[in-house]
């Protein structure tokens, strides 16, 4: 349905949208906790947990020296990270100049890939269409498998794009960034490196680095949930992130569950993860309790195999197809006229209503216009919400289960999941849902799940409970490190007290040299990769039109305090379009409810820090007629 005709229906047949809004209200009170994010256990900053974050997956004699790789103690540009991202901003800095060789990039990971490296669990493929999501692919030439490419592959990919572009010997993993302190006079940074190879003591090494970038994912630190008795379990237990197929039997190419035969396993979680994990564990496991707290609203999927004649020929038929392709899936979220054409034709373009995060051009313009916005999305989201609450209806026997399988919520108050056999996995009688009515588990024992007065008897126990929310904190706090910029600014507490100090959410004021990927006073779109190469593309320019107009002398590159508050006010002036998460059922998107409830001053913070409220597009449009001017305006060059 077509957003023109939803907004212009009463409502949907049946449907009393008011009772709807009012089951929205009454399934958000019930995940409102005083605790909010402090509910979860950031494995990655308590030592009690530090097992959970153990790599199941390195090859230590592939793991280099960390010593090495820096002879000289230095190197022209260090990247943190070395996912999608990370090799995103080390190809466009080639691109502009850079040799591969004078790049070094770090990850506590023993290889390539973010995300795609630590997730292995069986059934991980992409949400987003390969087509769109896989980055390069007109510059490798590469065909995706599937219409939602495997984890496997992703990872795989990332390894061809790391021998393409030279950068596969400028990798120093299982290493992080332990402080960062920018150099006034040198104009370079200088870092403290700790690498922890497996089974070695950990060294430390000390090096300089004229240029670094920031590139550390959005989603990299693993959660818990803080259930009382965690560590009484006697079971065996892990994330789902560090999945141990030597435990659970399988590998990520073959996730034949047999360890798993005979066992009774728990899944904690029921969010975009577990969704794919949940059918494969019904398949092995001798019972299988699924533990929700809030149900995902699931889509189909419609996953098929990659035509490769049809890529060719009908697809990939001209310079510029992937970003023409990408510039459609993105105007579907817009509560304007949907273009005539659908290229991509998936549920993310019938997920209109996903402009309350992303940003929307069409947006209110003042707070008095915000109430009748928000109906608008609401009016726009019920035709669809609707459709997948009859779904559950549809593919799950047991009406009591398919009641509790049902979300009541909008749309954009959690990522949407897609999957076709999800909701039928609840059909086998090994299967049991056990719905927290958005409590989460009360306790576990030495043997046991705890919820209300029922124990459940557990043998495995598998935590899909996500990761460090991305939208809080710092680039120095997604890296878990200290960054010290211009005169001894602690980033931490800079970013906490007024925000962050960018043009374009690129390069703070108080750390020059030190290129952000976002979501800072930048953008989004379901997309991540998208976003981040279009800061990495804008990184590269700045680098390369900076050391041209160094003329070879060391320098530092920062936007002027005036331009990075002038654009910092152009963030919070179109943060309006946003104001639509703030009530939503408690999740990542929201800081567990904390937003709406932050006092008045940190919610000018937030405003001023947060994402470009008119979308993705609007955003792009911004910055590459800021490159065409070809002035370099805001940004101070000093040598």
């Amino acid at each position: 349905m077509g957003v023109d005709q939803a907004y212009q229906d009463e409502g949907v047949p049946g449907v009393d949208a008011l009772q709807v809004g009012k089951r929205y209200g009454e399934e958000r009170a019930k995940r409102l906790r005083d605790d909010g994010n402090d509910q979860f256990i950031d494995i990655s900053l308590s030592d009690k947990f530090q097992s959970f974050l153990e790599d199941p997956w390195v090859d230590r004699a592939a793991v280099k020296d960390a010593r090495s790789m820096f002879p000289s103690n230095r190197c022209q540009m260090l990247i943190l990270g070395a996912g999608w991202g990370g090799l995103l901003y080390a190809v466009r800095m080639i691109e502009a100049g850079i040799r591969p060789e004078d790049i070094r990039i770090i990850d506590t990971a023993g290889g390539f890939g973010g995300t795609w490296y630590w997730n292995r669990y069986p059934g991980i493929s992409c949400d987003i269409e390969s087509y769109c999501y896989l980055p390069l692919l007109e510059e490798t030439g590469y065909v995706p498998r599937h219409r939602y490419s495997h984890g496997e592959e992703i990872r795989h990919y990332a390894n061809l794009a790391a021998q393409k572009w030279g950068m596969a010997d400028s990798a120093v993993f299982q290493t992080k960034a332990q402080k960062l302190v920018w150099d006034e006079e040198a104009k370079e940074w200088r870092v403290e490196l700790v690498q922890q190879r497996k089974g070695e003591q950990p060294q430390t090494l000390n090096i300089r680095a004229p240029f670094v970038a920031t590139v550390n994912g959005a989603l990299n630190w693993p959660k818990l949930p803080g259930i009382p008795g965690i560590l009484d379990y006697q079971g065996d237990i892990f994330h789902s992130s560090r999945w141990n197929y030597a435990l659970t039997g399988g590998s990520p190419a073959d996730p034949s569950l047999t360890k798993l035969q005979g066992k009774r396993v728990a899944i904690i979680g029921t969010g975009a993860t577990a969704v794919q994990i949940v059918p494969h564990l019904a398949h092995w496991a001798k019972h299988l309790y699924v533990v929700q707290r809030t149900p995902s609203a699931v889509g189909h999927r419609d996953q098929r195999e990659t035509d490769s004649k049809w890529f060719r020929k009908d697809m990939a038929t001209s310079a510029g197809w992937q970003r023409e392709r990408m510039r459609n899936f993105h105007q579907h979220f817009t509560t304007e006229k949907q273009p005539a054409v659908n290229m991509v034709d998936d549920e993310w373009t019938s997920a209109v209503s996903m402009v309350a995060i992303s940003g929307n051009a069409a947006g209110p313009k003042t707070m008095d216009e915000l109430p009748a916005y928000i109906q608008k999305l609401h009016a726009i989201d019920l035709p669809r919400q609707e459709r997948i609450r009859r779904r559950v209806e549809q593919e799950v026997k047991d009406p009591l289960v398919a009641k509790k399988l049902q979300a009541w919520y909008p749309t954009w108050c959690k990522r949407p999941a897609f999957h076709d056999e999800y909701l039928s996995t609840f059909n086998r009688e090994n299967v049991t849902l056990i719905d927290t009515d958005g409590r989460g588990p009360d306790q576990l024992t030495a043997n046991s799940i705890v919820v209300g007065d029922q124990s459940y008897p557990v043998d495995v126990i598998i935590c899909a409970t996500g990761f460090r929310a991305p939208f809080t904190g710092s680039p120095a706090a997604k890296a878990n490190a200290t960054i010290i910029g211009r005169n001894g600014v602690l980033m931490s507490e800079e970013w906490a007290r007024s925000g962050p100090l960018t043009q374009h959410g690129v390069l703070d004021h108080n750390f020059p040299n030190l290129f952000l990927s976002g979501p800072w006073q930048a953008s989004l779109s379901p997309n991540n990769l998208f976003n981040v190469d279009t800061l990495a593309k804008l990184s590269a320019y700045i680098l390369a039109e900076a050391k041209r107009k160094a003329g070879g002398s060391p320098f530092a590159v920062a936007p002027t305090s005036a331009a990075a508050e002038n654009w910092g006010m152009q963030v919070m002036m179109n943060s309006i379009p946003m104001a639509a998460i703030a009530r939503c059922t408690p999740g990542y998107f929201n800081v567990e409810g904390g937003i709406d409830r932050a006092p008045p001053e940190v919610q000018m913070i937030m405003a001023r820090s947060g994402l470009w409220g008119h979308g993705i597009e609007d955003f792009v449009r911004i910055v590459e007629a800021w490159r065409e001017e070809g002035r370099m305006q805001g940004i101070e060059v000093r040598t």
